[in-house]
């Protein structure tokens, strides 16, 4: 990150590469649509099937995974945390439906939610991001 001050003496951070954002759902429209709305603001973005979402994001090495799911909590659950045992490790952001409840304990955001709040929560997740795995906690896997 570069920090550079602006004209009024504050001080502005500044990515030197962009957040790699990837997108991993069944709702074609919302990926396309969040997709080209967070590209405009400057993400690199990727869209991957819930099927391929670990390879995605081994492959593209996504700091924020946003996951769109309509599957049980059980079964969501258990994508978050092979997502999180990575050696790469993205922070996962979870988009849920208007009538599932959030999750207490995760980042969940409510799906069609305004893109500056959804900006303001993919920033918040990429600053939570858990440190990448040594060789020896991964050995324990």
């Amino acid at each position: 990150m570069n920090v550079v001050p602006n004209t009024e003496g504050e001080r502005t951070v500044r990515r030197l590469q962009p957040l790699r954002v990837l997108l991993s759902g069944r709702d074609r429209r919302f990926l396309r649509v969040t997709s080209f709305l967070l590209a405009q603001r400057g993400y690199d973005i990727q869209e991957s099937s819930p099927r391929k979402t670990l390879e995605s994001v081994e492959r593209h090495r996504a700091d924020v995974v946003l996951l769109e799911t309509n599957d049980s909590r059980t079964m969501a659950a258990r994508k978050i945390a092979a997502l999180q045992a990575l050696s790469v490790a993205p922070s996962v952001l979870l988009v849920y439906d208007d009538e599932h409840e959030p999750w207490p304990g995760l980042l969940a955001i409510k799906k069609w939610t305004p893109i500056d709040i959804l900006v303001e929560q993919i920033e918040a997740a990429a600053r939570a991001r858990p440190a990448p795995l040594t060789e020896s906690e991964r050995a324990y896997l």
